[in-house]
């Protein structure tokens, strides 16, 4: 089940890449602030958000949660290489070194993976995951609203993040789809999940409001892998192969590295419009 879960995870940040592309083409083409939201460009992006967001659950259930978040966080590679040949935006030396150290990193992060049974929660664990939802977006609320530093919002929203992740890997969504429905209904661990991501989405887009989309970016990747996956190792079930210990701390510091590097580039900052100069046009279809 592995292979599964990795390939769901791949396909996961595939999706998310062509989300940030499609939508980033319906921003150019379109004329007024409506004329984006009601583009068949946009929605497809949108639709490729949520195909993404529903294979990484996936793959949460078939892969430790550090090894699931940085492969999906690795979107940011495919997003600056691919931006370079579609709206022809700068592309470094140094980008093409990261997405390298990004795809090694990877690499060893999934030869390292070992998973155990998903873990089954009890009352208090489903209590604690509400009770840190609870303080989480009372902090985030009132940080989004006082503070200006997007990069402690993107920190807040990155731990919000990384609670759906954790929530994913405690709901329980076995059985047939009647009884999986049952669950998402009355378990309060999948409404801990939707809030998690609603206040996750939101100081998102606050952050991205407030500051650079690169140093946001960075912020969000490296919180919402370390801080569930280091859960996960401790309490949740995820494990590393015998020996592999050094791999697994390599691959993991050259796959966010790799990201933070790229989240940074002149080719992120273009195309989301935040570098001082106009976006850059469409170079090819």
């Amino acid at each position: 089940m592995l292979v599964l879960g990795l390939a769901a995870a791949l396909v996961a940040a595939a999706a998310n890449a062509g989300a940030a592309m499609l939508e980033a083409m319906a921003t150019r083409r379109a004329t007024h602030a409506a004329g984006v939201v009601t583009s068949p460009l946009y929605l497809t992006g949108l639709t490729l958000d949520i195909l993404g967001w529903v294979l990484t659950v996936l793959a949460l259930r078939y892969m430790p949660i550090v090894a699931v978040q940085a492969i999906v966080s690795g979107q940011v590679v495919i997003t600056v290489v691919a931006s370079h040949w579609v709206f022809d935006t700068p592309l470094r030396r140094l980008d093409l070194i990261a997405a390298g150290a990004n795809v090694v990193g990877l690499g060893l992060l999934v030869g390292s993976a070992r998973t155990e049974e998903l873990p089954h929660v009890g009352v208090g664990g489903t209590v604690a995951l509400l009770a840190v939802l609870v303080v989480l977006a009372v902090v985030g609320i009132l940080t989004a609203l006082r503070s200006k530093h997007a990069t402690l919002i993107a920190f807040l929203s990155g731990l919000a993040f990384g609670g759906t992740a954790v929530a994913v890997r405690l709901v329980d969504l076995d059985g047939s789809v009647g009884e999986i429905a049952h669950t998402v209904v009355t378990d309060p661990v999948a409404y801990a999940l939707l809030g998690y991501a609603a206040l996750g989405l939101g100081l998102y887009t606050v952050a991205l409001a407030r500051g650079a989309v690169g140093p946001v970016v960075a912020v969000l990747a490296v919180t919402e892998t370390l801080a569930p996956g280091l859960l996960g190792l401790l309490l949740l079930g995820d494990g590393i192969r015998d020996g592999w210990g050094i791999p697994f701390v390599a691959g993991l510091v050259l796959a966010l590295g790799g990201v933070v590097v790229l989240a940074r580039s002149p080719a992120q900052a273009s195309l989301a419009g935040d570098d001082g100069v106009a976006r850059p046009p469409l170079k090819r279809l």
